[in-house]
C-alpha cells in the first residue's frame, strides 16, 4: 500500500469496530486497558490492579496484533516513508532529526507516561471519542468536548502567538 487508507474509508471501519464488538463479543474497543493488564501481572499492591485480568485479556492481543502488523508492513511492504511537512523553518529542522534512534528512550519514556495517563483517565482522547461516545457516557461527552476546546484554544490562540 502507498499511501494510507483514506479517512472516509478508516473511519467509518472504526465506527463499525464499536458496535460489532459490543453486539458480537461483548467487548470494548481500547488500548489503554492493555496497560492495566500488563501491570496488573507485576506483584504490585495497589488495589486498582488487582481484577479479573480476563476482561481486557482481548485488548492486549489487539495491541500486539498492532505492534506486530507494523513489523511485517515496514519489512515487506513497498518502502513508504512519511515525514511531517511543517512549514516553519525552525520546526523543519527539528522533524528531521525527531526520528534518529537516540531518540528512542524519550519515545519509550513518553509512551510509559502517555500510558499512564490514559489509565489515570479511564482511556485515551480516542477511546473516550469512539468508544464512551458511542455508549453515551456523560464522562465520556464531556471529555471529548473538552479536548476539542483544548485544541481549538491551542490552535488558535496560543500556537500563534508563539510560532
Amino acid at each position: 500500500m502507498k499511501e494510507p487508507l483514506a479517512w472516509y474509508i478508516a473511519g467509518p471501519l472504526i465506527g463499525l469496530m464499536v458496535p460489532l464488538l459490543l453486539l458480537l463479543r461483548g467487548k470494548q474497543f481500547g488500548i489503554s486497558s492493555s496497560y492495566r493488564y500488563l501491570i496488573s501481572i507485576l506483584p504490585v499492591k495497589v488495589p486498582y490492579f488487582k481484577y479479573e485480568r480476563q476482561i481486557d485479556s482481548h485488548q492486549v492481543i489487539f495491541a500486539l496484533g498492532l505492534i506486530l502488523s507494523g513489523i511485517l508492513a515496514s519489512n515487506f511492504s513497498i518502502p513508504v516513508v512519511y515525514k511531517p511537512i511543517i512549514p516553519s523553518s525552525g520546526w523543519q529542522e527539528i522533524s528531521i532529526d525527531i526520528y534518529s534512534l537516540s531518540n528512542g528512550l524519550q519515545f519509550l519514556l513518553g509512551g510509559i507516561l502517555v500510558g499512564f495517563g490514559s489509565r489515570y483517565a479511564n482511556g485515551c482522547t480516542a477511546g473516550h471519542c469512539i468508544m464512551g461516545v458511542s455508549q453515551f457516557s456523560v464522562a465520556s461527552i464531556v471529555s471529548t468536548v473538552a479536548f476539542f476546546v483544548g485544541g481549538l484554544i491551542g490552535t488558535f490562540f496560543i500556537n500563534p502567538f508563539i510560532f
